[in-house]
């Protein structure tokens, strides 16, 4: 019997790397170790990681943004209006008034926050002005500004079709200035206990969740259609901690907070288990008292 204990396992019971595949994992090896180390500590938060299985939520990864990344609109829109200018489909004017609407929405965004009242009203007053632009040039050839449009016409200010692009250019790289500091600096985990805050070349700081002291607030309507964001609150020891513009924290990532959040203990996860499998109640309810009834079995015994 020992001798059968100590023969070695056949080799088709060890399932490793075939040897003709050695040389290539070899040479992937510094690729597969660079991606996954940027995995880790940048596109994982970039993304919004959240581990979970069928039970529960069990850490979230996100990074959380100054109030610039939301003139993201400004990068695709501008590059939208060049195509528009460059087919020539509406006079050079329009455009120009689109960008503007656009600059003035995403720059709103940033200073107030809208709630549905005020998002309508914004609203009526955005197709209000496009409506009286177009009733006063095409319909009465009169403009209400008169005064004003004859004093821009003699600067004799014009845009080309580069012009959009320029400004995609500008946005887009505050933008990712904003990105990569976020990414150095506003790196944030949340498990089941602890919030871990990762800063880049500092030590990474961990408080506890007081009492699931962790909410989630969307305060202004814009934020949500421009980005899906949301702030999330945390309490620490010495006040509040604010994680402000986090993106889909409005949507797929703040349901996933609020997963987290739901603690259950490990019965009522076995309860739920057993229940997705088939299980009737009067057969788990019968279990513990089966349990109780040969335990007295057994103190009547001794």
């Amino acid at each position: 019997m020992s001798q059968a204990k100590n023969r070695p396992e056949p080799s088709t019971a060890r399932q490793g790397t075939p040897l003709w595949l050695m040389p290539l994992k070899i040479l992937a090896w510094p690729f597969v170790a660079v991606c996954r180390f940027f995995y880790d500590h940048w596109i994982s938060y970039l993304i919004g990681r959240v581990l979970r299985d069928e039970d529960r939520v069990y850490s979230i990864k996100f990074i959380w943004y100054g109030d610039s990344v939301y003139l993201h609109p400004m990068v695709w829109g501008s590059l939208v209006l060049f195509f528009v200018t460059k087919s020539a489909v509406f006079t050079p004017g329009w455009p120009l008034f689109v960008w503007f609407v656009l600059l003035a929405t995403c720059f709103l965004t940033v200073i107030y926050n809208f709630d549905i009242i005020k998002a309508a009203v914004l609203l009526v007053c955005v197709v209000a002005a496009f409506s009286l632009g177009y009733i006063a040039n095409v319909q009465w050839e009169w403009n209400p500004l008169r005064g004003l449009a004859q004093h821009i016409e003699r600067l004799e200010p014009t845009v080309t079709p580069g012009f959009y692009v320029v400004v995609a250019y500008v946005f887009a790289a505050l933008i990712c200035v904003e990105v990569l500091w976020a990414w150095l600096f506003n790196r944030v985990e949340i498990d089941e206990s602890y919030v871990y805050e990762h800063r880049f070349m500092k030590s990474t700081s961990r408080e506890p969740i007081f009492a699931r002291g962790l909410t989630r607030e969307t305060k202004d309507l814009l934020e949500l259609l421009i980005l899906g964001a949301a702030d999330i609150k945390h309490r620490t020891r010495t006040g509040q901690k604010t994680f402000k513009n986090v993106p889909a924290a409005s949507l797929g990532l703040g349901r996933a907070l609020d997963s987290l959040l739901d603690f259950r203990r490990p019965g009522e996860i076995e309860l739920e288990r057993r229940m997705r499998g088939d299980t009737s109640v009067s057969e788990i309810e019968k279990a513990p008292l089966d349990n109780i009834d040969k335990s007295e079995d057994r103190t009547t015994d001794l």
